[in-house]
């Protein structure tokens, strides 16, 4: 039969006309054998047709595998994709995304073909995923992605990341302290070192992987402002949350902070704020287990998170009066976002004067078309 050749002891299945080559069966060719390997050649046929085939199901040590985007692994369409994506990407993003696809959510994908995954394979998986709307979107987030690639790449046959939809998850309010509240909590952290630490961070607005990666060549003291240029993120030093670099005014309290760590740190090196022994710190773990905790604790105050420090920066500069799009630059948000997650502060910050505002201007027309109607008629 064509396509099927007899090659000394074993037998060769020829597949050139339908776009492969010449694949071996390590058979000998006897006619049972030749007859086994006709009929193969029709299944493989019947599957190309099909748009179901890969070279792999039928000829796995065959050289062209590696070239056969259906039998590659989702092992392999996840390594493709981050080699492709990596560029783009900060180097923590990256990271995380790695750690993602190699986790144990995809142990069982990973050495499955992309040929062989469908429609239900997939609801099966995320059914298995986290309930939680963060965790399962941090999870499902670059499997996503990777899809999306293996589909425009022609690897995957169906537009299966279409199916993969982000859930809710209605972020946390502000929760920030009162002045007084952060007052109270300053004065009990039990060295300078801490409080100094903690007290910047409520009166600067820095994001605490800008704040531990701050450099005294970053500080000017005379203008009394700071380049926020760079973020501590993973270990690795990066550009901002945002990607763009801003200029920060510094407030009269965080001015303070630095005089007072200039004796501390800036004869030491680069950075404006290290640990107790003097050293660089590594994480913003370390600061919140060793001096945010604790303190907390000891305060009484219902207990919050370290992130509120940067919400108490914002909250102060509208009870204070400061317009929205001041504050909004000093933390780096755009005024939309800034309006978007203070709006609650921003309505109660004025303390009724934009009413007051509008009822004089209200009460001025008012009075002046009062007045035509019953003040001197006008001459002819």
């Amino acid at each position: 039969m064509p396509g099927v050749v007899k090659k000394d002891q074993h037998i060769q299945i020829d597949l050139r006309t339908v776009g492969f080559g010449k694949e071996r069966l390590d058979l000998r060719p006897t006619p049972a054998n030749i007859k086994y390997a006709e009929d193969l050649r029709k299944e493989i046929l019947a599957k190309i047709e099909l748009g179901s085939f890969a070279l792999a199901d039928y000829f796995p040590d065959s050289p062209r595998v590696k070239n056969d985007a259906p039998s590659m692994t989702f092992g392999e369409l996840f390594d493709e994709w981050l080699e492709v994506k990596g560029p783009e990407l900060q180097h923590s993003t990256r990271d995380h995304y790695a750690q993602t696809l190699e986790s144990y959510h995809f142990d069982a994908l990973r050495q499955k073909r992309v040929n062989n995954f469908a429609y239900r394979d997939l609801k099966k998986l995320l059914g298995a995923l986290p309930k939680n709307a963060k965790t399962f979107n941090n999870v499902a987030s670059p499997f996503r992605m990777a899809l999306e690639y293996g589909f425009r790449a022609k690897i995957l046959k169906e537009a299966l990341h279409d199916e993969i939809v982000s859930r809710k998850n209605p972020k946390p309010q502000p929760d920030p302290f009162k002045l007084d509240e952060a007052e109270h909590l300053l004065s009990k952290f039990k060295s300078d070192v801490a409080r100094d630490y903690y007290e910047f961070a409520m009166f600067s607005g820095l994001r605490p992987s800008e704040q531990i990666t701050l450099q005294w060549s970053r500080v000017d003291l005379r203008s009394g402002k700071v380049l926020v240029d760079q973020a501590l993120t993973r270990g690795q030093v990066k550009g901002t949350k945002t990607g763009t670099a801003r200029e920060v005014e510094l407030t009269s309290r965080a001015m303070a902070v630095l005089e007072r760590q200039r004796t501390r740190s800036q004869l030491q090196g680069q950075h404006v704020f290290l640990n107790e022994e003097g050293l660089p710190l590594t994480s913003t773990d370390s600061p919140l287990d060793s001096w945010w905790k604790p303190a907390m604790k000891l305060s009484g105050i219902r207990q919050r998170d370290a992130r509120q420090t940067r919400h108490t920066f914002a909250t102060v500069c509208l009870m204070a009066g400061i317009t929205p799009a001041w504050a909004a630059r000093q933390l780096g948000h755009s005024v939309e976002m800034f309006f978007r997650v203070y709006s609650r502060w921003i309505d109660g910050a004025d303390k009724g004067a934009e009413h007051r505002k509008l009822d004089a201007y209200l009460s001025g027309a008012t009075g002046s078309e009062n007045g035509t109607k019953t003040g001197t008629e006008p001459s002819k």
